[in-house]
């Protein structure tokens, strides 16, 4: 122990006055991020971390100064010293968890940890050495100021202490409240969407059958949300009634207990369901469209199939939605929606890389991509004897500068987690009735 702190108190004296002027250098850094989150900054979280840098670059950039002022030792400049120290530390400490929260090999990142990490040390070695020598006054130099001007200081110095104290007791108890409401409730709302299928007006029109199918989609939560990418699917179904029904301990329970299949999954006493054959496909909406709280989304189409080819039809809707402030993607660049073959798989795939909410999370956020894709042939199909096999739909927030199969093998690093990604589907159904004769 003596040794190291031998060598830290000749580390204190070899950098004297550079390791102020580095630290201060260090606080107008990031007072100029701290300025930029606050007037440019995406929301409120950017904004708020924005007006904590400068409060933190102040108060470091204010004790540089009078650290490094000539003069007589007050009790001003020592205490000076060491807050510097403290808050560059602890910005510092800030900014490493930020980074390492959800760290990455890009240059940005790296940059950032080792600028933090050289500014912690220095930091240390300063604060180290101010509680060790600084308070003692140099060899050959006695402080003996006025009785009056001591006195008149030290009631000063209480005076402040109290005001500080008083204020500080005043924020301790409105601030928790003031940012459980403001910035805590709001901004960890999940968003809520309900979606709704339809089918209407079916009818046979000669050597064919029409109907019409609604999708509506309505955010009944209180946030925003995105529309991130999204998939219906209209199919046929044959259906016939068993004339001999089997007891209820015959049924094939098994096919609806070995996976999630959702309400289309069913085992009936008295009928038989065939193979589902896929109809129609397309998006409900557009990719990344925005529904505010109770605002409502819909689709209305007319569909067609071959008479006689099915008497049961289906119309399946899955939706994947963000809350519209975690997730917000660059207006450039993004790559257009691509057809290619991937990890066994045909795909589209869309990427769109996401916006950092300001320049201090660009600085300690990596890189990310939001990447929506169909698949439409290959080795990943759902065997559910429900639902079509394909096309199918999927999402994935990533780092940058994965492959192409990433967003259908996710490494589960939470950042779906933490941009509240979610999915919403639902299923109607409606039999095809008898045609009858004479009538077209």
């Amino acid at each position: 122990m003596g040794k190291l702190d031998d060598a830290v108190l000749w580390l204190y004296r070899r950098i004297g006055g550079r390791g102020r002027v580095g630290l201060s250098l260090y606080g107008l850094l990031l007072g100029g991020v701290g300025l930029f989150d606050v007037y440019r900054g995406l929301d409120l979280g950017a904004r708020a971390d924005g007006a904590a840098l400068v409060v933190v670059a102040t108060l470091i950039v204010s004790g540089c100064v009078l650290g490094l002022s000539p003069g007589t030792r007050t009790p001003l400049r020592r205490w000076a010293r060491l807050w510097v120290s403290v808050a560059a530390l602890l910005v510092s400490g800030w900014i490493i968890f930020r980074v390492q929260s959800n760290f990455v090999f890009q240059p940005v990142l790296v940059t950032t940890v080792v600028v933090a990490c050289v500014a912690a040390s220095v930091a240390v070695c300063m604060l180290w050495g101010d509680v060790r020598e600084g308070s003692q006054p140099p060899a050959g130099r006695a402080e003996a100021p006025a009785a009056t001007t001591e006195a008149a200081a030290r009631a000063t110095l209480t005076a402040g202490k109290l005001t500080a104290a008083a204020g500080l007791l005043g924020v301790c108890l409105t601030l928790p409240q003031f940012w459980y409401s403001a910035r805590w409730e709001p901004s960890n709302a999940p968003p809520v969407l309900a979606v709704e299928n339809t089918i209407d007006d079916l009818e046979i029109r000669g050597d064919h059958v029409e109907f019409t199918v609604g999708i509506t989609l309505k955010n009944t939560g209180k946030t925003p949300v995105r529309m991130l990418t999204s998939l219906y699917e209209i199919t046929g179904t044959d259906v016939s009634v068993k004339r001999n029904p089997t007891a209820l301990v015959d049924l094939p329970l098994s096919d609806i207990m070995g996976g999630n299949y959702g309400s289309a999954a069913r085992v009936s006493t008295y009928a038989a369901y065939g193979i589902p054959q896929l109809i129609q496909a397309g998006p409900v909406g557009e990719d990344y469209a925005w529904i505010g709280p109770g605002e409502e989304y819909g689709t209305t189409l007319r569909a067609h199939v071959p008479a006689g080819r099915f008497n049961l039809l289906r119309i399946t809707s899955d939706v994947a939605v963000a809350r519209a402030d975690r997730v917000t993607v660059e207006d450039w660049p993004q790559s257009p929606n691509r057809r290619m073959y991937c990890a066994g798989t045909d795909i589209a795939q869309t990427r769109r890389p996401i916006a950092h909410r300001g320049a201090f999370d660009r600085l300690t956020e990596s890189d990310r991509e939001l990447v929506t894709f169909w698949v439409f042939d290959g080795d990943y199909p759902d065997l559910s004897p429900w639902w079509a096999p394909f096309p199918w739909t999927g999402v994935s927030i990533q780092h940058a500068g994965h492959g192409c199969d990433h967003a259908m093998a996710p490494d589960h690093d939470g950042l779906e987690d933490s941009a509240m990604v979610g999915w919403a589907s639902t299923v109607a159904e409606a039999a095809v009735p008898e045609p009858s004769e004479g009538k077209p």
